[in-house]
């Protein structure tokens, strides 16, 4: 195949081939476009085979494919995100076929290996038009965040390449038969694309009957502002602008704290917020609310304004739809705590891992003498007591190797003392350049060009300089505000509450104040520096603070946050898809283990989760003390049983508070629940609960994975710390009897409509994804 004039389109690029499943090939998947004759190219290109100096032309278009996800669920884009210009030598080397040879796609979940660990990927099957032949398989590995794509995600990304190109992805309607296993692929077909644009029939619609909109009403001046919930009556192109910026919003709106303690509410403000709140009908807004407390708070505070339109939004994928009736989920105790635990226990011992232990670890040469594995059973059971975590902390997040010695330890610190102090010099040298070179220029009678410098969040097209004078600014901003009740950060308090700003100066002088915000905010501009794409979001000053505290020394602290960003950076994509994500996959855990729950938070629009948002955003670091978060942060960091147990603790939070959440009638009193328990919620029953739950989860996704998706998972529990098990070691467990079995007969008229509430093939495979350990 010729590779002259042949560009890239879209570029994905984490797909491997796995002759191997222990070493897969990693490559790039493109769409390509050859010019003469004009002809449309898939392919899959081993990364090893680019020439150097072009590796990062497939990176750049894959990263302006990430940026164009968003746009690719929407049914009228047909943007490309790169010109074709380029011409790419390894293409020869690829696993390629014309589009036109393509006769069907096929896309299919399946378990691996990957890292030693059984895994659930997407693999991609492509079959040619002659004689049935078949480009080799190739697999969907997990992204930069760590996360691996569903099915819905590849198709919906490989639909959006294909519509740019004029054609269409068609999944064909495939029968019991025809997929005999939830292994068996969907097939999709190619074809050209329809003039006519029309809609798929979908259960999310307008309910049928809804009034008619004049153009001039109130309701119809929201869509400028891109309600989404608006879109079968404004129009796709006004609902698109509110798309991407509602999960924004969430952001801010998740930090509100304290809600009924303080008449002042803070919302931290956001620059795609909009006054759009007046223009929202009353008959409209009683709708979406219902009290006056959410509906004042909404009107007082703008950025509140778009998260009532994300709430806007996912009303109208309820529109049209009929959630089971049950009986009276309220009075259901079957999910209780003490009925899912029964015979079943957790392995908390409460004694965390003294310093004498630690340091009794060590040989002559400063080396561990026991294993990684170990070590983090220690610390999962009890925690690290507070005088080593400065060295514990280290290991866990990765900045010490495990079988390093204490002269090999020693040089590293010293290379990665000499890297910090470099990016730190630079963009110190770059705005210190900048701000003489302004200086002159005023001295000269110029007069500078105005910069939105409050505006909050960078333009994309600004060059180097202006993007980190402006994040500085939005550091410093957070910093005089984070954590200013612990004494390490504590100093003169400046007036951050509702509308009111502060001043350059007045930052730069609480800054100066105290040399700790001093290093929260060199660590943070530095961070900004060393993933530049990523740059600053509110939130980072969270994830930081504890660090620092711990560390008390700058350089270790920014070692130690970008290993704890590695873990957390996809919650701060400007995509949100990494928070979506997550709160996607809680709302499963919930519909799984207590569907009651479920359709009662569905029944009170609170199953959004919004309300846990800054739950998982900041990894509780709100939810607890601030000691206490230092305790789960390790835990979370160590835990055996699954990467995901923050998950679990989100799960233990709400089911320990089940019957008052059963109470909530609203969206609104929900959310104020939740708000109150800032700072209230104690830290060791809620991870002993959470161990439980997770147990509970275990045995109950490893029946139905093998009922319902033919698959055994074999999720035996790994081993935790020597002696730490609360169950005699050879004693069977005799499981008390239900409650379940006491109601028969009620039980009986609420199994077809929980029959309803039943996790779909494709949700069951995102659940089985919850199992993957580190």
């Amino acid at each position: 195949m010729s590779s002259d004039k042949l560009g890239l389109l879209f570029v994905s690029s984490c797909v491997s081939m796995r002759t191997d499943e222990m070493n897969p090939t990693m490559g790039f998947l493109c769409l390509a476009k050859q010019e003469e004759p004009l002809t449309f190219i898939f392919a899959w290109v081993p990364r090893r085979t680019i020439p150097a100096d072009e590796v990062h032309m497939y990176l750049e278009v894959a990263g302006k494919t990430r940026k164009a996800r968003a746009l690719f669920s929407r049914p009228d884009s047909t943007t490309l995100v790169t010109t074709p210009t380029q011409t790419l030598s390894a293409i020869t080397e690829a696993i390629s076929a014309p589009l036109d040879d393509i006769q069907t796609i096929g896309i299919a979940n399946e378990l691996t290996l990957a890292d030693g660990a059984e895994i659930c990927l997407v693999r991609l099957i492509v079959t040619l038009t002659f004689e049935g032949a078949q480009l080799p398989d190739l697999w969907f590995e997990k992204d930069e965040s760590g996360r691996a794509p569903s099915i819905v995600d590849v198709e919906t990304e490989l639909r959006g390449w294909f519509s740019a190109i004029g054609k269409d992805l068609v999944r064909r309607n495939q029968d019991d038969e025809e997929r005999p296993s939830s292994s068996t692929p969907y097939l999709y077909d190619l074809r050209p694309k329809s003039n006519e644009v029309t809609r798929p029939e979908s259960p999310h619609r307008w309910p049928e009957g809804w009034p008619s909109i004049p153009q001039g009403s109130t309701i119809h001046r929201i869509g400028t502002y891109g309600f989404n919930v608006v879109t079968n009556i404004v129009g796709q192109p006004m609902a698109d602008k509110i798309e991407g910026a509602g999960w924004n919003m969430l952001e801010r709106f998740s930090k509100v704290t304290n809600y009924a303690k303080s008449t002042t509410v803070q919302v931290l403000e956001h620059p795609l917020a909009r006054p759009i709140l007046p223009f929202i009908p009353q008959n409209i807004r009683s709708y979406f609310l219902s009290s006056g407390e959410a509906e004042a708070l909404l009107e007082e505070y703008e950025p509140a304004g778009h998260y009532l339109a994300v709430f806007a939004a996912e009303l109208q994928s309820r529109l049209g739809q009929h959630p089971p009736q049950l009986l009276d989920p309220t009075k259901d105790t079957t999910r209780d705590f003490e009925n899912l635990a029964a015979g079943r226990q957790h392995h908390r011992t409460g004694r965390p891992l003294s310093a004498e232990q630690w340091v009794s670890w060590y040989d002559t040469e400063g080396r561990l003498t026991v294993s990684e594995q170990e070590v983090k059973a220690v610390i999962f059971v009890g925690g690290v007591e507070a005088d080593i975590r400065v060295d514990v902390w280290k290991y866990l997040l990765k900045v010490y190797p495990y079988n390093s010695t204490e002269v090999e330890r020693a040089e590293l610190v010293k290379e990665k003392r000499a890297q910090y102090a470099d990016m730190k010099a630079q963009w110190m040298a770059i705005l210190t350049d900048a701000a003489n070179a302004d200086a002159a220029a005023l001295a000269a009678g110029h007069k500078l060009e105005e910069r939105e410098t409050q505006a909050g969040d960078e333009k994309e097209d600004a060059d180097v300089v202006t993007k980190i004078r402006e994040r500085k600014y939005r550091v410093e901003k957070d910093v005089v505000r984070t954590d200013r009740t612990v004494p390490f950060f504590a100093g003169p308090q400046t007036e951050t509450n509702g509308a009111t700003s502060v001043s350059p100066s007045d930052m730069q002088e609480v800054i100066g104040a105290n040399p700790n915000l001093e290093m929260l905010r060199n660590v943070l501009v530095t961070y900004t520096v060393y993933n530049f794409e990523l740059g600053y979001v509110q939130g980072m000053n969270d994830l930081l603070a504890p660090i620092l505290v711990v560390m008390q020394d700058e350089t270790d602290s920014f070692w130690s946050f970008v290993e704890f960003m590695n873990i957390m950076q996809s919650n701060f994509f400007r995509d949100q898809s990494g928070m979506r994500s997550q709160l996607r996959r809680l709302e499963l855990l919930i519909k799984f283990v207590d569907p009651y729950l479920y359709a009662h938070m569905e029944s009170t629009d609170s199953i959004n989760l919004f309300c846990c948002f800054r739950w998982l955003l900041i990894l509780f670091k709100r939810e607890f003390d601030f000691g206490d978060c230092m305790r789960l942060w390790e835990t979370l960091w160590v835990c055996p049983l699954t990467k995901h147990f923050h998950l679990f603790v989100a799960l233990a939070i709400l089911n320990r508070h089940r019957k008052d959440l059963m109470g909530k009638a609203a969206f609104d009193e929900t959310l104020k629940f939740i708000n109150d328990l800032s700072n209230q919620i104690p830290l060791e029953s809620t991870l002993e609960r959470a161990e439980v739950l997770f147990q509970v989860f275990r045995d109950r996704i490893g029946e139905t994975a093998r009922e319902r998706l033919g698959v055994d998972l074999a999720v035996d529990a790994p081993p935790i710390a020597s002696g730490s098990f609360l169950r005699p070691p050879g004693k069977s467990v005799q499981r008390s009897p239900s409650p379940v079995s006491e109601r028969g007969r009620s039980r009986e008229k609420q199994r077809d409509a929980m029959k309803e509430l039943e996790c779909t093939e494709e949700e069951l495979w995102e659940l089985v994804s919850l199992l993957e350990r580190r």
